[in-house]
């Protein structure tokens, strides 16, 4: 096991700079995850600190030793591919052992390599088998194994399960999670599925450009994120951005106007704002408050907004509301925990909490929250 430090790592393909600075520590026995959009760079960081891309600037250290110049071979790590890249031809065994045999690796050594690793991913009974005969989710097993058997002090995967079915990937992301729980190792994984990231990892590095957006604990990301990017980009579906302009500061937090000059309030710090400012306040789907949908009269519609149900997708355990609310000039999401008894082209009313908002400034990073979310550690 090993810890890994980036320091000022930048990579670029002749003017193309597709890394720029980056700075990360990632601790020993820890499980970090990579995200970020298409062509951010979390594929060819990944390759930097295995060795198959050379770092253009920076250093990169593992378990203490600089190792920009030495080969992958001689860095202690291994990394699981997208592709399975098992040999056809050979059984579950011999693929899981062929790297050790151009090693030369004693034959008892070996052996007990072997069992070990296929004891860790309950392989042995299938270790005469070739891979045609194996599901997927266990094809993919074996090539988690192969890294295994190297003792490797860091594994690094490269969108391992993107290419399982949706049960499969379920059960694969436990797997992975019990595997790391049982070795205790560090692991670095790439993914386009925040799922993933939230579900498995100690810790997320949000890439945006080339660039680390934020890193953070996949609870940190989602109650406080530090800027637009992020809050958009973490939550599925994804955050309600509104556009508005700083009416108040109070002690209670920012009042804020939105288009149709309703006054919202936001539970943030606001030493750096001034009234007249131009803001976004940011809402997620499952916050927006709908208990004002089913009152009517006496004046319990206080601070509600009206939309028209434009789309409705029933999940059984929960409906996503896509609205139409033309007097915020803004189309939400709205997020409810159950079946939901209306229809399309129906009115639906619905407020904002203030301790639930988020407010971002005019270059997209976020005003400090004041109300602490469950599990939040600020």
């Amino acid at each position: 096991m090993a810890g890994v430090v980036l320091k000022k790592i930048t990579k670029a393909f002749g003017d193309v700079i597709v890394q720029k600075d980056v700075d990360l520590e990632v601790v020993d026995g820890e499980f970090i995850a990579f995200v970020g959009p298409s062509g951010c760079g979390k594929t060819t960081l990944l390759r930097m600190i295995a060795g198959l891309e050379d770092i253009t600037s920076g250093d990169l250290y593992i378990d203490g030793a600089r190792v920009n110049d030495t080969p992958p071979s001689e860095r202690s790590i291994s990394m699981v591919f997208q592709s399975y890249a098992l040999y056809p031809h050979l059984n579950l065994k011999d693929n899981m052992t062929f790297g050790l045999r151009l090693k030369k690796t004693p034959e008892a050594e070996i052996q007990e390599r072997l069992d070990y690793a296929s004891s860790i991913l309950q392989l042995g009974p299938q270790l005469h088998k070739k891979p045609k005969e194996l599901s997927g989710g266990q094809q993919q097993r074996v090539a988690i194994g192969r890294t295994l058997v190297n003792r490797p002090k860091v594994l690094l995967f490269d969108e391992p399960l993107s290419n399982l079915d949706a049960s499969l990937r379920v059960q694969m992301r436990i797997e992975i999670t019990k595997l790391h729980k049982r070795l205790n190792s560090t692991m670095i994984y790439v993914t386009h599925d925040q799922v993933e990231a939230m579900t498995m990892a100690d810790r997320i590095v949000v890439l945006q450009n080339g660039k680390v957006a934020q890193v953070g604990t996949p609870l940190e990301l989602y109650h406080n994120p530090d800027n637009l990017f992020v809050a958009g980009f973490i939550g599925s579906p994804k955050m309600n951005f509104m556009k508005a302009k700083v009416l108040e500061l109070t002690d209670q937090g920012v009042i804020v106007a939105l288009v149709d000059k309703t006054p919202v309030t936001v539970q943030v710090e606001h030493d750096t704002l001034k009234v007249g400012d131009a803001v976004t306040v940011g809402v997620r789907p499952e916050h927006i408050d709908t208990t004002c949908s089913t009152q009517c009269g006496d004046g319990s519609k206080k601070d509600c907004f009206t939309g028209v149900i434009q789309v409705l997708e029933q999940l059984g355990h929960e409906t996503q509301i896509y609205v139409e609310a033309k007097e915020i000039e803004s189309d939400l999401i709205i997020r409810y925990f159950d079946v939901a008894e209306i229809a399309l082209d129906q009115e639906f009313s619905f407020k904002f909490p203030a301790e639930r908002c988020h407010l971002f400034k005019e270059d997209g990073m976020a005003c400090k929250r004041t109300f602490k979310e469950i599990g939040s550690k600020e």
